[in-house]
């Protein structure tokens, strides 16, 4: 338990620095290069966003999984076998987009320079530390590549010219998920074998089965860039990439824990009788308290939405800030509907439960983003993911009803929201004009801390119950 607490809080500590590092870059870059520049960044990134979860291949679930559950001297061989899969995959992949740039899409040199990043999420096996427990390594890598970029972006880029050393930053540094494999021999046991490296066809069939869902995903969160993209502008793409960008960031915060706790619910369900119990014991804990980091952070991005894009972005209008304001709502639905996802349903195998919502979401995505961005642009984009992400989370409940006693996981719930909803209404009525809008968001976000705070204790929520608890205590 000590060791989860300290995979937990490591992970934490990671997505934290992720989110401030867009903080810190995204307003000199768009300041450099100009809206123009960024919004063909964002086009760019879409695709290879979409290919690398392909080239993972589900290995994120399902890899984490069957390495959490394999016996220790079996380890290098199931790796072996995990890994081909996805190098076929990857490699496969990088030729069909090389040929497809070359032959069919604008931009050629832009996208050609996305080839390493590829490569990168080919040699990528995280998720093998992860499967293992060595959550650490993980995070220490991926800060090394998140630092290695930013310190990269402050040194040569200085004008919308050097988009391409841009892009080029961004690809090239996914490259340093080779010095996993260093530490691969002391992880195993040993180093795999060649004879360890064989095609199994019941892998490939059972990450193919994660690995479509994941698809449909990003049909939702990335290729919904391409749709507004072409069928509006790239201007229209900035006002609605760049808040998706800063929530997503907040989202993977909000979500930490579940890449910690569904390898540790998967052993805990192959070792024990009644570890289904256990598992719904540690799935409540894990929804209040996701709920609340969302929820707060959700309230605070849109009681903050039109004076933060107009301090941070330099945006001129209103446009983006209404896109952030309204897009915020993404923070509560994936975060709380991805405990459901990828804590439970992965941990039992329940793969069929988890991809149903995915196909719904990208059904919904694509379907509504044609009929919409032609007329509404950006806000018709953000009305289309709102609703998608919202439905998505509906599905996730719902789907799980006769797995789990939904009323024991959602008791107590009620006071999150009704917190959330006063701090709400409390931020956007209380009026904050000191003539500096740096200023203005601290004083905001001072004051929708404390109102959430006291609604949280007013109302007996169980998380705060807890923290004084700890606090009391020590």
């Amino acid at each position: 338990m000590k060791k989860t607490t300290s995979d937990i809080l490591y992970n934490g500590l990671y997505q934290v620095v992720i989110l401030i590092l867009p903080f810190m870059t995204q307003p000199y870059l768009y300041r450099v290069m100009h809206e123009e520049a960024m919004g063909i960044n964002v086009l760019i990134n879409s695709i290879p966003s979409l290919l690398s979860v392909v080239i993972l291949f589900g290995m994120n679930q399902f890899g984490v999984r069957t390495m959490a559950q394999a016996k220790r001297e079996d380890r290098a061989q199931t790796f072996g076998r995990l890994w081909t899969v996805q190098l076929v995959v990857g490699m496969t992949v990088i030729a069909l987009y090389t040929l497809s740039v070359i032959f069919f899409l604008d931009y050629k040199f832009y996208y050609l320079l996305e080839i390493p990043y590829l490569l990168g999420f080919t040699i990528d096996i995280s998720w093998c530390f992860v499967g293992l427990g060595d959550i650490k390594k993980v995070i220490l890598r991926n800060t090394l590549i998140k630092l290695l970029i930013v310190s990269s972006v402050f040194l040569l880029i200085h004008s919308p010219k050097d988009l391409w050393i841009y892009l080029l930053i961004n690809s090239v540094t996914y490259l340093a998920n080779i010095i996993f494999w260093i530490d691969l021999p002391h992880l195993l046991g040993r180093m795999p074998k060649a004879r360890d490296y064989s095609w199994v066809k019941h892998y490939f069939v059972q990450a193919l089965i994660i690995t479509l869902p994941t698809i449909a995903t990003q049909l939702y969160i990335s290729f919904d860039q391409q749709l507004v993209g072409r069928l509006s502008n790239v201007i229209q793409l900035n006002y609605y990439a760049y808040p998706q960008s800063l929530a997503r960031a907040v989202i993977a915060v909000a979500g930490s824990v579940s890449s910690v706790l569904m390898p540790k619910m998967a052993k805990m369900l192959s070792d024990r009788d009644d570890g289904h119990q256990g598992v719904v014991k540690l799935l409540k804990t894990s929804l209040d308290y996701t709920l609340v980091l969302a929820t707060y952070l959700c309230v605070a991005f849109m009681i903050n939405a039109d004076k933060f894009t107009h301090w941070f972005w330099a945006t001129k209008g209103s446009t983006m800030g209404w896109n952030m304001f309204w897009g915020s709502l993404i923070i509560i639905f994936v975060s709380y509907g991805g405990v459901f996802a990828n804590q439970y349903t992965l941990s039992r195998g329940l793969f069929k439960i988890y991809s149903i919502p995915y196909y719904a979401g990208a059904f919904i995505s694509v379907t509504l983003n044609v009929l919409l961005i032609p007329h509404f642009g950006s806000l018709g984009a953000t009305f289309v993911i709102v609703f998608t992400e919202g439905t998505v989370l509906f599905l996730r409940i719902f789907l799980v009803r006769n797995e789990l006693p939904l009323r024991q996981v959602v008791v107590g719930e009620w006071t999150t929201v009704i917190s959330g909803l006063a701090t709400l209404i409390v931020g956007l009525i209380v009026p904050v004009n000191t003539g500096s809008l740096f200023v203005d968001l601290v004083i905001q976000t001072v004051m929708l801390t404390l109102v959430f705070l006291v609604g949280l204790k007013v109302t007996g929520n169980r998380v705060m119950r807890d923290l004084l608890a700890r606090v009391t205590h020590h």
